[in-house]
Order: C-alpha cells, then structure tokens, then sequence
C-alpha cells in the first residue's frame, strides 16, 4: 500500500505545470529566468559609429531668416486636407520643411542625409506637379508621409501621424495555457490539449506569452504584436483546430482628476503612478517617491499611459533610487544636434515648460551661437544589484521619457515589467515643431540621436516587450500576483 502511495505521488509530481502549483518558489525561479534575460540584453548593444551620423556642420549659419522662423511657429492656425493650394505654395512649404530637416534634425544623416531627403523632396515636388488643379493640403501631406517613410523614428510625425507602422499587441485573455515537459497545453473537461501549432506555425514559444489569470497566478496566454488588425487565431489541439478571439489592449484613463501623479499603498505595497513628465509639480512629487522605492521590500511603478515630457525627472528619480542608472537612461550612445534654429524652435515649441534659465539659455544660442554636436558614449552597461522587488507597469502609450526610465531599470536586478509592449521612440526627440506657413501642415522631430539597444529587444516599431504581457486590469492583476505568492 505505501508502495502504490509513493508512486502515485510521485506520478503527481511529474506532471505538476511549471506556474502557480508549487506558490512562491515557482515565481523566485521564473524571476531569475526573467534576470538572467535582461542580462543578456545588457550585451545586446547596437555597434555604432557615432560620427558616421555627426558630420562638421556649417558652424554659425542660421539658416533661416526670422521671418521665416516665425512663420512657422503659428501653431494655432489650421488648414482641412480638401483646402487647395497651389503648385508654388507647397513648393515653398516643401522646401521649408527640407531645410528644417537638414538644419535641425538630428537623425538626418543617419537616415541618409542630402542624397534620401532630397530625393524625397523631388518625389513630393513631382506629386504636387502630377496633381495640377487637384492640388490639396491632404494631397501634399500624404506625399511627405509616403515619401519620408524611410524615417524609422517613433518621434517623426508628419500632420499629428507617424510615418511607421507600430506594433500592437493582440491577445486572447480568456484562457490560460499550462506547460510541462510535452509542452503546452490547456485545460479541457480535466483532460490536456497539447498545441502543436498557433496561426499555422510550429513556432509555439513565439506566441505563448508569460501572463497572470485572475487569481493571481502565473500562467501563459496566447498573443502576439502585429502591425495589422488581428481579431482571431488558429491553434491545433491534439490534432483539432480550435479558432480563439484576440483583442487589442484597452484605452484606460491614466489621469485623476487633472493630476498625472499619484502614490497611495495597497495591502502595504506601495504603489506610485505618473502618466506624464510634462508638468513640474507632479514631475517633483514623482522624484520624491524614489525614496520610497528604493526602500520598500515590494513596489509598484505604474508608467502606463506616459508619453514622456521632461527627461531630467526620470534623472533625479533615478539619482536618488540607483545612481548607476542615471547614465544608461541617455542609452549606449546618444548625440545632439546644436543648431541656432533648432534652439529658437525649441523655445518657440516648449518655452513654457523650461525655467527662465533655460529659456534665456535658448534665446541667446539663437542670437549669437554655433552649431555642431554634443556627443556621450557611455560605457558597457553593467548590472546593478537588488535585494527588493519592483513591478513597472507599461503599455503602448509608454513613450519618449517613459522609456528612459525603462532602458535604465532593465539593467537591474528584480525589475519586472508587466503590461504590453512600450510605444517606441527612443532614437530622437519631440523639442521641433512647425507649422508650414501656407498647407498648416505641422511637422514633429527633434534634435537627438540615440543608440540604445540592438533590434531584438528594442525597435522604434515594437518598443520594449515586457516580461508578463497582460492588456486589460493590469494593476489588479499585478496586485493580485504579489498577493497570491505572498511575496
């Protein structure tokens, strides 16, 4: 009898799925896997030649004259896309918007230089032409997007649009897959189905995604990002197709009541949200709360929603959690284009969220500066210890800033991000924005140039991935998984 007894339990233990039977063990085992992941991405650093992209620029051209600078800081004025115009008005906005791009921008020799941008300017010239009478704002606009696709940059926005396709992140919520040493499956009628193929490839890891049902527990989802709409999806179950529904993550409202920070505890974990770096107040209260981070044996950084802002608060905030982060959160390599047009751009855009210091600062480079390049390379990024848990929630809508703070946490130990994939705009900057004096069309870069990570763990189409993907009641679900494994 005891023998039979031994067996069966040990019949049982063999079969025990990898998450949520065994409780807090199988989450500290599968945080080291996610550790040991982030590790080697640290090493995963893109091979760059910075001055291949930073060449001599005329140093004390302005480029422009004040009329025309401020003929394209009318940013309240507004033309529809059926509005006509004629051949000679988008020649000279086409012309002023190529000379932004070459005077200001910094990714603009990365992205080819004179010899992409100028045939892209030819090609739009020669669609306007191609459009005679027809000529409208909307025909010229969607000439710059179709013509300046090849900018790969999260930031570039042409008419409030980008020009590169993002990725977004579909799943199926509903049900929760398993895995043991046949691989994995779900549960049906107390039977296992194994999957032997998703979206009719064998490629099964690529799309069972680590996830949290809803008692808190570990468990894997079905998902994937896709720059095409997605609403459903084949998986073979023991040699049967079963057809599952995917869903896009859901819109949530990340501000209270006009306030874009927050911090409040739940259970004893502290929890601290900001959902934008835009504004001073709830910029400093965030850098407040680093202290309390950086003491709490669990947290919960909640960044869904930020689009970025002012990037000295995600610095401070990371002065005072890990001082070894600061320097990683300007990535691997990252340059700046001084220009005197850019920086009466800038103050035009975004005077009033500098200080008087700042502002004053940009006025006086425009009067009487020089233009050239700020270069930093930092060195190889190093792992930075840590004996506490933090949880950073993220979405799609993580941006800019936002992901500053993401590529600096990712080089320590314990950081686990959970939500979606991030929004992807890391290369540049937002700081330039015109209005094209005659279509209105307003264009958006900047004058940074960044190198962070190589394409497997960062692109300006997919962002960052996190490590637990969840689209829907993402803070409860966190909240739900540090209560469930007591941690």
């Amino acid at each position: 009898m005891i023998k039979i007894l031994c067996a069966v339990i040990s019949l049982l233990m063999l079969v025990v799925p990898v998450y949520g039977y065994n409780g807090q063990d199988d989450f500290y085992s599968e945080m080291k896997m996610i550790n040991e992941q982030h590790a080697l991405e640290t090493v995963r650093i893109p091979d760059v030649d910075i001055k291949a992209y930073t060449p001599d620029v005329k140093a004390f051209e302005v480029g422009f004259t004040a009329e025309e600078l401020e003929s394209m800081t009318e940013y309240s004025k507004f033309r529809g896309s059926a509005s006509r115009l004629t051949y000679e008005e988008a020649e000279d906005d086409a012309d002023l918007i190529f000379r932004v791009l070459k005077d200001c921008y910094g990714a603009y020799f990365y992205f080819g230089g004179d010899e992409a941008f100028e045939r892209a300017k030819e090609n739009v010239l020669s669609d306007c032409k191609d459009a005679g009478a027809r000529l409208s704002v909307g025909i010229l606009r969607e000439s710059l997007k179709r013509n300046l696709s090849f900018v790969k940059d999260g930031h570039f926005r042409i008419g409030n649009e980008t020009v590169l396709e993002k990725a977004v992140y579909y799943s199926n919520e509903e049900t929760a897959f398993f895995k043991d040493e046949k691989g994995y499956y779900v549960e049906e009628d107390g039977k296992r189905s194994y999957v032997s193929m998703v979206d009719g490839s064998h490629e099964i890891e690529k799309y069972m995604k680590r996830s949290i049902n809803d008692k808190g527990m570990l468990v894997y989802k079905i998902g994937m990002l896709s720059t095409d709409v997605r609403g459903m999806v084949e998986v073979v179950l023991n040699n049967r197709i079963k057809k599952f529904v995917l869903v896009p993550p859901k819109l949530e409202n990340y501000t209270d009541n006009g306030t874009y920070y927050s911090d409040y505890k739940v259970n004893g974990v502290p929890v601290i949200s900001i959902s934008s770096f835009m504004h001073e107040h709830d910029g400093r209260r965030f850098v407040k709360s680093a202290e309390t981070v950086k003491n709490s044996k669990v947290s919960v950084l909640d960044v869904r929603g930020n689009c970025g802002g002012m990037s000295k608060y995600v610095i401070d905030w990371l002065d005072i959690y890990d001082p070894v982060l600061s320097k990683y959160a300007t990535g691997n390599v990252h340059a700046y284009r001084m220009s005197r047009a850019a920086d009466y751009l800038k103050y035009k855009n975004l005077g009033e969220y500098f200080s008087d210091q700042e502002t004053e600062q940009l006025l006086n480079n425009y009067r009487s500066g020089s233009n050239g390049w700020g270069i930093s390379e930092a060195s190889a990024f190093v792992r930075s210890e840590n004996s506490n848990l933090l949880f950073v929630l993220v979405d799609n809508y993580t941006f800019s800033a936002g992901e500053w703070l993401i590529a600096a946490l990712r080089n320590k130990d314990n950081v686990i991000f959970v939500g979606t994939n991030s929004g992807g705009g890391l290369m540049s900057d937002s700081s330039i924005n015109v209005v094209l004096p005659d279509s209105r069309i307003n264009i958006q870069c900047g004058t940074g140039l960044g190198f962070y990570y190589d394409d497997t763990v960062f692109t300006e189409e997919t962002g960052f991935s996190p490590d637990i993907w969840i689209n829907d009641d993402v803070m409860q679900h966190t909240l739900d998984m540090i209560s469930y494994y007591g941690l």
